[in-house]
């Protein structure tokens, strides 16, 4: 799990944690203001009416994130290519990704790494590669996009009429070899 969605939930559950605390123990509320205005802060918020908008925050921010949760595209594992009674024949992930490496292996490009974003709506295909040649390579860059996009479209004819993007990154191919010196 990534640390910005880690951190977010460890906000969230903390919130839920303290919420539910002060429905349980309201003493810990009226202790907490004790507290406070022995160091000198007056706080005038009963603990029913803190408790009442405590909730009613929880509720707004737990009704967007199941929201956002819900609106959120559902990542397919596969692309169904036919679906009739006898069974479902389906082009995995992988495979798109294989024939995307068997289509650009020609074209003077190393170390190719595809992401696969295959949503109901459309399908992505992020690629980053290195070249020896960057500035040839970036020339051919348009000729190479379109052939790889008519390619995966003509591959993927039976499943219907999604939009296929295809977004392709050249790196400089380090062709050095350094020596550096250990230090012992």
């Amino acid at each position: 799990m990534q640390k910005s969605k880690r951190s977010l939930l460890v906000i969230f559950t903390l919130g839920y944690l303290l919420g539910i605390s002060l429905l349980i123990w309201p003493n810990i509320y009226t202790e907490s203001v004790r507290l406070l205005k022995e160091i000198g802060l007056n706080v005038t918020l009963s603990a029913s009416t803190f408790i009442y908008y405590y909730g009613l925050t929880l509720l707004a921010i737990t009704a967007i994130v199941l929201i956002v949760v819900l609106g959120w595209p559902k990542q397919l594992k596969d692309v169904p290519l036919q679906k009739n009674k006898s069974g479902r024949l389906a082009l995995s992930n992988y495979g798109i990704t294989q024939f995307i490496k068997l289509k650009l292996s020609g074209e003077d490009l190393s170390n190719i790494k595809i992401k696969v974003k295959n949503t109901k709506r459309q399908h992505k295909f992020y690629i980053v590669a290195d070249a020896a040649y960057k500035q040839a390579t970036v020339k051919e860059l348009p000729r190479i996009s379109d052939e790889l996009r008519e390619s995966v479209q003509e591959l993927l004819a039976g499943e219907g009429k999604q939009p296929v993007k295809v977004d392709i990154k050249v790196n400089q191919k380090s062709n050095s070899k350094r020596k550096t010196a250990r230090v012992i």
